[in-house]
């Protein structure tokens, strides 16, 4: 099995402050080209007819015919190739990378002369070999973006990515089946390739919170957030600090009163890339604040 890359030393360098969003700079496309190239000769794509016809579909260019059989027109299409990525819309060659995973790539294999076909290399193997490398492409290029499961989707910062695992892990806990649905809706809004949706992913973050504090502590016969956050800062049966109590509040009244969260017209401030990443960060730590807390109530019984 493939492992997963990592970011290479020039990129932890370079700092990742700041990912590249809305854009795939000409220096990842000429990555994109290497990894074409490569592809090719691998004979994991057939040939360069298959990539100049795809990007010309993608970037709806006029058709062109070619020959596989003629070495000038293999040439042709190559140059074509080239050509198009170019100048294909920033967006569109991230739809190229998906369907360069999921549509272009080929089982490779032979049939001997009593007609027994033999796979030397699995169309499953080549798909993870195309997802290692783009993945990694993005992450030498420090793209906005990461390539899992065959899709683009908004990564997010190490911390955000690490503290979303996490949470990842503990809403698999089967109380909190409502609060997962919540979560994973928030990183389909947060990761859309294209159009993003911060303020429902702000919103359904919040609820995740809000679903996994009422699944963890039914006792506390809570039907909001607020109500959970009252809760938390008077009973006798967990110990939270008012201080934390507070951040909790925060990111409530965010949902309520942030700009296009909750309610329409609210001026609470606006959902911005940064304020959203902060709020996913924010609300994967409660989760698994909330879970460990729940825990400790536990009273383990003698036998």
């Amino acid at each position: 099995m493939t492992s997963s890359p990592q970011a290479p030393f020039s990129a932890w360098a370079r700092g990742q402050h700041r990912q590249i969003d809305a854009d795939f700079p000409p220096s990842a496309r000429s990555g994109l080209l290497h990894l074409l190239c490569d592809l090719v000769e691998r004979r994991y794509l057939r040939d360069w007819t298959v990539v100049a016809r795809e990007l010309h579909r993608i970037g709806r260019l006029s058709v062109v015919t070619y020959d596989s059989s003629r070495v000038p027109s293999l040439n042709q299409a190559r140059a074509d190739a080239e050509a198009a990525l170019e100048g294909l819309r920033w967006d569109k060659v991230y739809d190229f990378c998906e369907r360069l995973h999921g549509h272009l790539a080929q089982e490779i294999g032979y049939e001997d002369n009593y007609g027994n076909y033999t796979v030397e290399v699995s169309r499953g193997d080549m798909q993870t070999f195309i997802a290692t490398e783009l993945q990694r492409l993005f992450l030498e290029e420090d793209l906005a973006y990461e390539f899992t499961e065959g899709t683009v989707r908004r990564r997010g910062r190490k911390h955000t990515v690490e503290l979303v695992a996490k949470s990842q892990v503990v809403l698999g806990d089967s109380r909190l089946l409502s609060a997962r649905k919540h979560f994973d809706k928030s990183l389909q809004f947060f990761r859309h390739a294209t159009h993003p949706d911060y303020e429902n992913a702000v919103k359904e973050a919040v609820c995740a919170v809000e679903a996994a504090g009422k699944a963890l502590f039914p006792m506390a016969k809570a039907s909001t957030l607020g109500d959970l956050v009252k809760w938390l800062g008077s009973t006798t049966e967990v110990s939270v600090p008012k201080a934390i109590c507070q951040t909790f509040t925060g990111v409530y009244a965010f949902r309520s009163g942030g700009e296009g969260v909750g309610h329409g017209g609210a001026n609470g401030g606006k959902a911005t890339l940064e304020v959203t990443e902060y709020l996913l960060a924010v609300c994967a730590s409660q989760i698994i604040y909330l879970v460990d807390l729940a825990n400790s109530m536990e009273i383990d019984v003698p036998f």
